[in-house]
């Protein structure tokens, strides 16, 4: 009898064993790719990207109303694109746990130097319009595509997430498509936007 009480104790007390012993992972702890946190220096990567998108659909506006017919296609061009992109990013942050990006502030004198002379060179373009307009947008364009190109180089080799990595790679086509149309309105190719 004494057996068959023990016997019984056992078996009552294995289930609460089992329960306690249980060892699968909770939501805390899993490691899923789709909630990995960013590091800092890659959600700075993605506020640099919301900042270039924000700036290229602002400039694409202006160039729609202050440009001739090529440059306002040029323009709408951009705002389509860099609407899309940001959008990507922004669903991409989302993901990833970051709710607002941080401000895109310069990180160095010659950041700073150069975001100045952009804010100098926009605010030059808004009393511009017709040919003079187009002149110097365009000139704004191809140096300013050139130098994100650069940066998305640097950015997609510092870059850890592959997820992020994959998205700024995927970005570069479109980059280079408006730094060679930018070239082709430069040089007076009407027919570089179609």
């Amino acid at each position: 009898m004494r057996l068959h009480v023990l016997a019984v104790c056992a078996a009552l007390a294995l289930p609460a064993t089992a329960l306690g012993d249980d060892k699968t992972p909770t939501d805390k702890t899993t490691t899923d790719k789709k909630t990995t946190k960013l590091s800092d220096a890659e959600i700075k990567i993605l506020a640099h990207v919301h900042h270039v998108n924000q700036m290229e659909i602002d400039m694409g506006k202006l160039a729609q109303q202050k440009g001739t017919d090529a440059v306002k296609r040029y323009g709408e061009q951009l705002v389509k694109d860099h609407m899309a992109n940001d959008k990507d990013v922004m669903a991409f942050a989302k993901k990833r746990g970051v709710a607002k990006l941080p401000a895109d502030v310069p990180a160095t004198e010659a950041d700073k130097a150069e975001h100045k002379q952009m804010m100098e060179d926009m605010a030059k373009l808004k009393t511009l319009k017709g040919a003079d307009f187009d002149r110097d947008f365009v000139n704004l364009m191809v140096a300013g595509h050139d130098k994100e190109l650069t940066k998305l180089d640097t950015s997609i080799a510092q870059a850890t997430d592959t997820e992020l990595a994959d998205m700024l790679r995927s970005m570069k086509p479109v980059l280079q498509r408006h730094a060679d149309t930018a070239r082709d309105l430069q040089k007076g190719n009407a027919q570089a936007i179609r």
